[in-house]
């Protein structure tokens, strides 16, 4: 056999090492002989390339990633038509197709999250946060919007894809950030101000609504950080 060739049942064998980890109470060791297994089983293999899936989903629940967990049992349900994953997918996804919370609120309160987060990190050549900071200020803004959302009445009695139509449909006015070179606590300087956007008179530089006229955010001490 040539060197570096992949045995047929080599995605067997990673999966039966991946399963006893698992059983023995190691997820991150399972996850990465799951990995391998997925990578060398056969397309044609559509059952066994579902069960790898399945078990994924198990183990990256038992690691803490929702989300992962559900995309993997949906994949799963793609690949092959079982009730079992049908049954999983149901039970720990909601109607946006994300890891079910606790309490409906929460699950429209995620969804409305990662599409105004989305939006933001949209407009930034790096498509991601400069600092800790900056994120911390945008998470807080987004809340903000949530609670005042919230409170309009406007997703009273509406479908989940109503909502998502409210969700995308919301405006929120980001500011834009200068990172500096070294990275650091900093939140920045703003460098541009939007059209409509008023600059707060104390001189700080920031938009009036994020700072001597921002709410205070109420995001750590209810939800903590997604």
């Amino acid at each position: 056999m040539e060197r570096g060739k992949k045995q047929p049942l080599s995605w067997r064998i990673n999966l039966y090492r991946g399963l006893q980890r698992l059983s023995g109470h190691d997820p991150s060791g399972a996850l990465k002989y799951l990995k391998m297994a997925l990578e060398d089983c056969p397309v044609s293999e559509r059952k066994g390339l579902a069960r790898i899936l399945y078990f994924t989903g198990i183990t990256l629940r038992k690691i803490g990633l929702y989300d992962s967990a559900v995309k993997s049992w949906n994949a799963a349900k793609r690949v092959c038509k079982s009730p079992l994953y049908l049954t999983y997918v149901k039970r720990f996804s909601n109607e946006y197709g994300m890891a079910r919370q606790a309490h409906p609120e929460l699950d429209d309160w995620r969804a409305f999250y990662s599409i105004q987060i989305g939006k933001y990190l949209k407009t930034k050549k790096s498509h991601s946060f400069g600092t800790l900071a900056e994120q911390d200020m945008i998470r807080d803004l987004i809340f903000d919007a949530w609670q005042d959302l919230t409170r309009s009445g406007r997703l009273i009695g509406k479908s989940s894809r109503e909502k998502l139509k409210e969700f995308h449909n919301y405006e929120i006015i980001f500011p834009y950030f200068l990172v500096p070179d070294t990275l650091s606590m900093s939140i920045g300087r703003v460098v541009k101000e939007r059209q409509g956007t008023r600059l707060c008179p104390c001189g700080s530089g920031l938009p009036f609504h994020l700072c001597c006229g921002r709410r205070p955010g109420e995001w750590s001490a209810q939800y903590g950080k997604l």
